[in-house]
């Protein structure tokens, strides 16, 4: 068995789960995503064994594939202009052709990818774990002004704006971000009807909250992590981004793990980052998932968690296994070792960058 990550090796969470993984003596192997050059090259031979080889890499019976975050096809840059099109669609196509095939053989997907595409989707998430049981605010999704603001004119609560996917405009030298973020927002604070019209939005009922709670789904697994922010800010993200969060562990409330598991049987997932916000009667109000979020930051913040080593003991687990992960955690060294290694590296430095350079718009 290997584990294939499909991922860049520099991936924040690649480059270290590869190493703790390499270190307790499995096989890892990265493929970045499809494009033009010779290792991120791609084959899919349809016969009587149907073969994948992503790389330098075959795909064989028993492996995991871990599809962490893959570039997006990439063709070559001296096809010419009037066929480019052609060659986009045809990278795409093949892309998928090999993504969708992989949960066909016989390997191990975390996820599969046509469950990542489906709950990669603010909509289903939302209407999944309603129906699930889990407590969900009251959401509009539109790029309609009228329906927005009736939407506004109805609410006695308190409401937020979020938007549909995380993005970040970064200026070309580097320095200095803007970066999407959850706010609250009133009726009287609609900006006019063709600015609505600029962007869709998530308008949804406001949880106010005494905490946060990150959730970190492993197949039957769930563990929860209170997330304490001093500075009470809507959006605790970037906060925690600077080190200015606690976290602690939380039990997760059984009717709460129940419709957790309910929500990953029917959406098709194994592995994902679940957010929810705890509100002053201490319930529960599920706000999204990521099925690829990130989650070994947790290990920065208590040692004690051991994210790195409960996911390592979860793709590695043998088929039937009845070991729990914490029986199997100790088998793989810890993200405070990662880092003391990464220490140990030289590392290049940064540029100077010029002052007043343009933003560059770039997804997060």
């Amino acid at each position: 068995m290997k584990i294939i990550i499909l991922a860049q090796e520099n991936d924040n969470h690649t480059a270290p789960i590869k190493w703790a993984l390499e270190n307790a003596g499995y096989q890892v192997a990265c493929w970045g995503g499809l494009s033009w050059n010779e290792m991120q090259q791609a084959s899919l031979l349809l016969s009587d064994e149907t073969k994948v080889t992503l790389g330098l890499h075959t795909v064989e019976p028993g492996d995991v594939v871990w599809i962490r975050r893959p570039d997006p096809p990439v063709h070559n840059p001296k096809v010419s202009e009037s066929d480019r099109k052609f060659a986009e669609l045809e990278y795409r196509c093949f892309y998928h052709s090999i993504a969708y095939i992989l949960e066909t053989l016989p390997v191990w997907c975390v996820n599969k990818y046509s469950a990542a595409r489906f709950i990669n989707n603010k909509a289903i998430q939302l209407h999944i774990a309603r129906s699930c049981g889990l407590n969900v605010p009251v959401a509009l999704m539109s790029n309609a002004p009228s329906r927005v603001r009736n939407f506004f004119a109805q609410k006695t609560n308190r409401t937020i704006c979020k938007a549909f996917t995380p993005h970040v405009w970064t200026r070309e030298s580097g320095l200095g971000v803007a970066v999407t973020e959850t706010f609250e927002l009133t009726r009287e604070m609609l900006p006019p009807d063709e600015v609505l019209t600029y962007a869709p939005g998530i308008y949804q009922d406001m949880v106010v909250k005494q905490f946060d709670v990150r959730t970190v789904l492993m197949g039957n697994r769930v563990y929860s992590y209170a997330l304490h922010n001093p500075l009470k800010a809507l959006d605790w993200r970037q906060d925690a981004g600077q080190g200015k969060i606690e976290v602690r562990v939380i039990a997760t409330p059984s009717d709460v793990e129940q419709g957790i598991q309910a929500f990953a049987q029917k959406s098709g997932i194994c592995f994902g980052s679940l957010d929810f916000a705890v509100d002053a009667n201490d319930q529960w109000w599920f706000l999204e998932v990521n099925e690829q979020g990130q989650f070994l930051w947790l290990d920065q913040f208590d040692r004690n968690i051991k994210m790195q080593e409960k996911f390592c003991a979860f793709i590695t687990a043998p088929k039937g296994s009845t070991q729990s992960l914490e029986e199997r955690e100790g088998l793989f060294p810890s993200f405070a070792e990662y880092e003391k290694f990464v220490e140990k590296l030289e590392s290049p430095p940064v540029p100077a960058a010029a002052p007043g350079s343009p933003y560059l718009s770039i997804e997060a």
